[in-house]
């Protein structure tokens, strides 16, 4: 057995593993929300409670099952699947294929991903051009939801086992034989699955803002740990900080935001991570669509002043003159010419 294939199937145990611990805990959760919450909060009849942590609770618990799954699941887009796109790139020292701008190799995956950000664990899955949005989603919605756990749901099971709330949350590092006599076992294990929630939450939080930063910023992990600029950055292609949130998440208005990012929605990014100039423009040649009520020869023009290998021309004709200064992925390029 490889070396390579020995760290894959390692790396499918341990994804396999933090699945399961997420879907036992979240899982558990939900289940002393239906058996032991909801029943006592009813039987108080307090019913504008119980609508409220019905609806909200729900609606986070939708949200984050199903980004949790399509991360875990949907491809983050393989540059193997689009070698008819990748022909004119540089070809990967580790893989043999052509690597499109911002494609990088996975060591744990043993895969060049599109837009590659990270390999996550807890999704046994690559994050990539294809599932980021999902990854980002799971993360927002599961450290609302984990702050939500462990400062109603903490309350709330108290008040359903003893009728009040007896013990705070600093009581768990001094008051641990008590909390055991008066909960028991299983109220023990529960009191504590609500106080783990709140780390988790201050990490999802955290996690969730340095990400958002990067988008902002049109930006990877990746790319940000090796400070590497995409083509985005060029001066001819800056956005605001507003037009990376709307391509990340794919919504160009407030409706389409609330409809396809505060609800699950299967909606793919656009363009096909291909194209080096906007990897959202949905255009499947390495040419932009321009404006059609245009002259016939401007188009014509547009069109090649927008290739890629044009534009890498342009980019770096200001600095031919020193040659310390190019791109490597310029001098693969005319290496290959």
């Amino acid at each position: 057995m490889s070396h390579d294939q020995t760290k894959k199937i390692l790396s499918n145990l341990l994804g396999y593993f933090c699945m399961l611990i997420f879907f036992s805990l979240t899982t558990y959760i939900v289940y002393i929300f239906y058996s032991a919450i909801a029943p006592t909060v009813l039987e108080e009849k307090q019913y504008g409670k119980f609508l409220f942590h019905f609806i909200f609770g729900n609606w986070l618990a939708i949200n984050i099952y199903f980004n949790y799954i399509m991360a875990c699941f949907t491809s983050p887009g393989l540059a193997k699947d689009y070698q008819h796109l990748a022909r004119q790139y540089p070809t990967c020292k580790k893989c043999s294929l052509n690597k499109p701008p911002r494609t990088h190799h996975c060591r744990w995956c043993n895969a060049c991903v599109l837009r590659f950000d990270h390999h996550c664990p807890w999704l046994n899955n690559c994050v990539g051009f294809y599932n980021h949005r999902y990854f980002f989603q799971f993360c927002c919605f599961m450290s609302i939801g984990s702050f939500y756990a462990t400062i109603f749901g903490f309350r709330e099971f108290q008040i359903s086992r003893l009728r009040i709330q007896l013990f705070r949350h600093i009581d768990a590092f001094y008051k641990i034989p008590d909390i055991l006599e008066v909960l028991g076992v299983d109220g023990f294990v529960t009191f504590y699955i609500f106080i783990l929630a709140l780390p988790v939450a201050c990490a999802l939080f955290g996690m969730s803002c340095c990400h958002g930063h990067m988008i902002s910023q049109n930006r990877t992990l990746v790319e940000s740990l090796v400070n590497e600029k995409s083509d985005d950055s060029l001066p001819s292609n800056k956005k605001t900080r507003m037009d990376n949130w709307k391509q990340f998440l794919g919504v160009s208005t407030l409706y389409e935001f609330v409809g396809r990012n505060l609800f699950p929605s299967t909606h793919k990014p656009k363009g096909n991570g291909i194209t080096a100039t906007n990897y959202y423009d949905g255009n499947v040649n390495l040419l932009s669509n321009h404006d059609e009520h245009g002259s016939y020869a401007s188009n014509i023009y547009n069109r090649i002043s927008d290739n890629y290998l044009v534009k890498k021309y342009h980019t770096e004709l200001s600095v031919w003159n020193k040659p310390q200064v190019l791109s490597r992925e310029w001098r693969s390029i005319v290496q290959t010419c």
